[in-house]
């Protein structure tokens, strides 16, 4: 299963506290969806194809870590 580390410089990604937002990486998918480390206790698959899973633990200030694996 592919994985890479989200990076809040891209322009279809955003780190902000403890909630991320993503787009699936999946060719014939690519809905934007957000994960928040409270709401989704840090783990949400994508709403629209499901095969795409995104996780987040802590906040990008404070070294957390967000990745997204499919």
């Amino acid at each position: 299963m592919p994985q890479r580390t989200i990076d809040h410089t891209r322009i279809d990604e955003d780190w902000e506290g403890n909630n991320i937002a993503v787009t699936c990486p999946v060719p014939e998918c690519k809905k934007v969806f957000i994960v928040s480390g409270r709401i989704h206790r840090g783990k949400r698959k994508c709403p629209k194809c499901g095969k795409s899973i995104a996780t987040i633990r802590g906040g990008r200030k404070t070294g957390g870590t967000a990745s997204i694996s499919w």
